[in-house]
């Protein structure tokens, strides 16, 4: 009997593997850092758009736009002088682009606006100023009429980074796509590589968030690289709301006060459950059936369900509705790891067998059922290489939780 339906959990595992699969238009992934890497990015990009916005307000308290319009100012850079930074306003002179205003941020006080003392830029100026301008030129699909720039020098060359931002003027809408990362060739010139940090426009409202969150919080997924980038960083600096941020491989990681850090499932809190939701959310399951055929019980395909999520807040897990006559047997899911969830011994305390396909990128294929015979849980490997050490450990691990929860009737 046994035999008839694991071959069909078999059968439904390779057919979720489809369905559950990335998006078949996923892009190749954009340039990659190390995670320190990311976070002083991010960081950067904040403390420069903090500057310019300010700069800009300044600007606008002495100079009207019309003002503004006539003498032709477009754009900024960010220069580092003596030890401060200085957000230098440009505009078209009569032998190309010329430095108008400065604001100074000093250490440890308000920042200055003059006129700039030299209208003439600097090479390195010159450079910054193109690689902005060549950036904007190149955002291919906008996702708002508004961009911003951020320049940096490129941390594994000498070239520029380059962020082209899209900006809304509605405080309470952040837009957390439509972004792009542009690397350009030192003088400004050439752009080397343009990376779209996203696929879609995502945006959410700050106005959607409950009036008494302490914590405010974003879940989203995460295509375009294996981990969260620069641009999580600088979002969540800028909006304070965290980012919780699922990739492909079954990790959610968390973006908190400028710092990515992975979040396991079990963790406590809004930590564990944002994980669970993000890897919820990414499973596809179908149930197996057993029915009274001709009298003879037969097995048969039920129903598309879930079990990370139902499995949350309720003590067991309960079938969806199901045709007359027909027992669960059962469930077949795919996901993006191979180590049971949190919450799927309520499915073997139910008397119903889990089948786990991991489609993990980067992963293994494995096949694996997870039962509870003799009174323990049991985790075993139907299909692929043998478990290395640290997912072992891992599925160790859960299992000995599962024997706690239900000795304890957790």
């Amino acid at each position: 009997m046994w035999k008839d339906v694991a071959r069909l959990c078999l059968l439904l595992s390779f057919a979720n593997a489809v369905a559950a699969a990335a998006p078949d238009d996923k892009p190749p992934p954009i340039r990659s850092f190390d995670i320190p890497t990311l976070e002083r990015l991010g960081q950067q990009m904040y403390a420069q758009d903090q500057e310019a916005w300010k700069a800009t307000d300044l600007l606008f308290a002495k100079h009207t736009q019309a003002e503004l319009a006539q003498q032709h100012q477009h754009g900024w850079i960010v220069v580092t002088t003596d030890g401060h930074d200085v957000v230098r306003f440009i505009n078209d002179g009569a032998n190309g682009p010329e430095a108008s205003y400065d604001v100074t941020f000093a250490p440890n006080a308000a920042p200055v606006l003059s006129e700039a003392p030299s209208r003439a830029l600097t090479p390195a100026e010159i450079s910054q100023y193109k690689a902005r301008q060549l950036a904007l030129r190149n955002v291919t699909k906008p996702c708002s009429d508004r961009y911003n720039t951020i320049a940096l020098k490129d941390p594994e060359g000498t070239g520029w980074l380059v962020w082209a931002i899209a900006a809304t003027t509605d405080p309470n809408v952040v837009l957390m796509g439509g972004h792009y990362r542009f690397t350009i060739s030192p003088d400004g010139n050439n752009l080397i590589r343009q990376d779209a940090m996203s696929l879609t426009c995502r945006k959410f409202s700050l106005r959607d968030l409950p009036a008494d969150a302490k914590f405010p919080a974003y879940n989203m997924n995460q295509i375009v690289a294996p981990t969260p980038v620069e641009i999580h960083v600088f979002e969540n600096m800028t909006s304070k709301v965290m980012l919780y941020v699922f990739t492909y491989d079954d990790t959610t990681w968390k973006v908190a006060d400028g710092r990515i850090t992975t979040v396991p499932q079990d963790a406590s809190g809004m930590d564990g459950a944002s994980a669970r939701i993000a890897s919820g959310q990414a499973e596809q399951c179908r149930m197996v059936l057993a029915m009274q055929v001709g009298g003879s019980e037969k097995y048969t395909v039920g129903p598309e369900t879930k079990v990370i999520l139902p499995t949350e807040h309720d003590d067991k897990y309960v079938p969806p509705n199901l045709p007359k006559d027909a027992r669960p047997v059962a469930i077949a899911c795919t996901r993006f790891g191979i180590v049971p969830a949190p919450n799927d011994y309520k499915l073997a305390t139910a008397g119903l067998h889990l089948m786990i396909k991991d489609i993990g990128d980067g992963h293994t294929l494995r096949l694996a059922q997870l039962d509870r015979d003799t009174g323990k849980f049991e985790f075993k490997l139907l299909q692929g290489d043998p478990l290395p050490a640290d997912l072992a450990a891992r599925v160790d691990a859960r299992l000995r939780a599962f024997d706690k929860a239900t000795q304890t009737g957790q």
